[in-house]
Parts: C-alpha cells; structure tokens; sequence
C-alpha cells in the first residue's frame, strides 16, 4: 500500500490513547486475558468509531484476505457442535481484524516519532522478565513471590501458568532489533544472543526454547549472512552450555533427557513413558506420550468430521467421546485437552479442511506481502513479527491453542507488527 500522509491531521487524544495501549499491550499480557481482550477491544473501536476517515486501509487486498478468512469461520460456527464455545473466538477475531488495520494506522502516524518510544519500553521490559527470569532460577521465587509448581520450570511474573517461554518467544527479537537500531557494537550483541537463547533454555518449555532457538538463528543469518565462523561458534558454545547444564542439574536433566530417552536413573515418579529414540523412534514416543495421545484423537477427529471439524474450542468436548479412546497409545485415557498442543491439527479438527485450507491462504498471503515490503525496507522490527508468525506454525513441533486468549494477544501483536510496517508498496 502506499504511505499515508498525515500532515494535515493533528494528533488527537483518542489516536494518543491508542498510542499508549499499543506501548502497553505486553504488561495486559503479562496481567491477564481480561487486559487483553480489553486493550484488544479498545483499540479496535477507535478505527470502527473512524472507520469514514480509516476506509483507505481497508482497500488493501490483505482486508478482503481477512474477509474471506472471517467467513470461513462463520461457516464453521454454523457446522459447530457447540455454538456457545464458537461464537465468542468468532467475535474476537472480528475485533482483530481492525485491531490490526489500527496498529497499522498508528504505526504509520507516529512511527517517526513515539513509536520508537514504544519499542524502547517493550525493550526495558523484555530486560526486566529477562532478570526476573534469572533471580527466580538462583533463588526460587520471582521477585513478586511467584514460583514454579513444576521442577525445571519458571513462573516468573505469571504465577501459576507457567507461559513465560510463550512470551520469550514472542518479543526476543524485537529486543535484539532494538538493540540493532541503536547501534550496539556487535561483542555486546552477540553477547545479548547468548543470553536470550540461554535464558530461553533455563525457562525449561522445551518447545518455546526450541522456537526462540530457531528464531534468533535465522534472524542471525540474515544479519550476518557471511559470518560463518561467527554463528558456528556461537551455536558451538551454546550447545557446550546446554550439555554442561544437563549434566550437572538433575532438573534440567530429567526436563530435557530423562523425559526422551528413559533409564534406571529416573525416579519412578519421573520416568517417561517413551523414548524419542526408541527403535520406531518418534512413532513409537508418541504412542506413550500425552503429546500422541492429543494428537491421534485430534486427527481421528478431522477424519470424521473433515470438512467443517467440530467448531472452534470444541475440541475439549468432543475428544471425551469413548470412540476417540485408542488403546494403542499408552495414554489414551489421558488424551482430553482444551486443545491437541499442534496448530496444525488444532485447525484441522476444529475447522476441517475448509477453515484450515483458508487459514493457509490467509497466513500465506500476509507473509508473501510482508517479506515483500520487508526486502525493500529492511525494517527490523517487521522482520522480527515475519519470522515469528513462520516460528509460531511450525509442525510437529508441540504448540498453545490458536485461538486462546494469551497465545493469541502474542501472535496477532506480532502479526500487527509484521503487516502495520507494510509501506510504499501495493499488493
């Protein structure tokens, strides 16, 4: 899209307002699904109130994407086994799409100016969870008194849900851009790498830290495409760290070892019920895992129901049904979840083959236009929200729901960020 010019428009106080609940947005996820969903809400009223002076936004192609995804979903709320638990995420994600056409307005109108000023607070505070994160590792609680109810895991500022990796995820590159953009001399980036990716494995959610793992490796690559040596030895250094840490912490140990590859060391209380490197490998880890169990009934699921699934956040409800109960995976009685742990097989049971086919497109078409404006911008910070969408869908690897509150306020704040940024470029 072409950039708007604001010049003639004086900044008032409800586009301020929206200004500072942007810059807000991470403590509402910090503090609660309440403060998300009503940031979230606020910010999407002000452009609907406006929505005569916001019709040029609306003109892009990626609104008519966000249409077409919107009414695939009402199909799915149609075919839902249970319109209730449907109709409100249906709602929500209506009020998504002009949060996000807002953020873009915003952006675009105070980028030069407060808008850094954001980005340096979502710095500050990815420091702040950072230290929060490392004093409740040395001494057992954060510094609100929260701890963890599982060993090798850390609240830090959300007590009991034990998410604070899903938030790592979700603005560590937006901390290494600013730091970037600053002009940090590259000891004390590389430095700050090293930490993140440390800090991320200490967290102890395995697949978060395998995400933000991912993540801060491409964002290295393509920053320092031909520093080989550079990012062979930090991946070096840092796997020398993991290892030394698994070898000396029984914790860490039993999160990210024992756990996979069972053996008399582990207590009874502790020991896995199978090994990722078993003889038929991942298959056979999956039959004695939670993990296998959500997933095969979650497919059995969009098997029976393939082309509409069974609504949105029904899957809770209908994995109960005793035709999903499959004794070949050890714990089959175990297999009820608000979710199947994969966005992939959550969108295939949930909306079948139709929402997910259109959910693709719609991810598709966001990214191709994003990765566009981003080859002629070079924008760091929408470099950051495109690899953490791509990060966020990654297969197999185990997931949050989609559609829940709290995963949700992370990737459409980074989705926001990835498409907001787009500018002088039609598409």
């Amino acid at each position: 899209m072409t950039e708007i010019k604001f010049k003639k428009i004086n900044y008032n106080f409800i586009d301020t307002l929206n200004l500072f609940l942007i810059g807000l947005y991470p403590v509402a996820i910090i503090t609660g699904n309440f403060f998300i969903n009503l940031f979230t809400f606020l910010i999407s009223l002000n452009f609907l109130l406006n929505i005569k002076n916001n019709i040029y936004f609306l003109k892009q192609k990626l609104f008519y994407i966000f249409l077409f995804f919107f009414f695939t979903l009402i199909i799915n709320l149609i075919f839902s086994v249970n319109f209730e638990n449907t109709a409100p995420r249906i709602i929500k994600f209506f009020f998504i799409i002009f949060f996000i056409f807002q953020f873009q307005r915003i952006s675009q109108k105070f980028n030069n100016t407060y808008f850094k000023s954001i980005y340096k607070f979502w710095f500050i505070l990815f420091i702040i969870t950072s230290l929060d994160i490392i004093f409740e590792i040395i001494v057992g609680q954060n510094l609100l008194g929260f701890k963890a109810n599982l060993t090798g895991r850390v609240a830090s500022f959300f007590g009991d849900e034990l998410v604070v990796g899903a938030f790592y995820h979700g603005f560590v590159l937006i901390f290494l851009s600013y730091l970037i953009n600053t002009k940090s001399n590259n000891y004390i980036l590389l430095l700050s790498i090293f930490c993140v990716i440390l800090i991320s494995f200490l967290i102890g959610e395995r697949s978060n830290f395998i995400k933000v793992f991912i993540s801060v490796l491409i964002f290295f690559l393509f920053l320092f495409k031909t520093h080989y040596k550079k990012i062979i030895s930090m991946i070096v250094v840092l796997v020398i760290s993991f290892l030394s840490i698994i070898k000396f912490n029984d914790e860490y140990k039993n999160r990210y070892l024992l756990q996979f590859m069972p053996t008399h060391e582990a207590s009874p209380a502790l020991r896995p019920s199978g090994s990722l490197f078993s003889i038929n490998s991942y298959l056979d880890f999956m039959k004695k895992s939670q993990h296998g169990a959500h997933r095969i009934s979650a497919y059995q699921i969009f098997k029976d129901n393939m082309y509409t699934g069974v609504g949105i956040k029904n899957f809770r409800d209908v994995v109960a049904e005793k035709k999903y109960e499959n004794n070949e995976y050890l714990l089959t009685k175990f297999r009820h979840g608000t979710h199947p742990h994969q966005v992939h097989l959550e969108f295939l049971s949930e909306t079948g083959i139709i929402g997910y086919i259109s959910f693709l497109i719609f991810i598709l078409f966001s990214l191709y236009a994003a990765i566009k404006n981003y080859s002629k911008s070079k924008n760091l910070y929408q470099l950051s929200g495109i690899i953490y969408v791509i990060t966020s869908l990654l297969p197999i690897i185990p997931s949050g729901s989609f559609f829940s509150t709290f995963g949700g306020g992370i990737f459409w704040l980074n989705f926001a960020i990835m498409i907001g940024l787009n500018r002088n470029i039609k598409f």
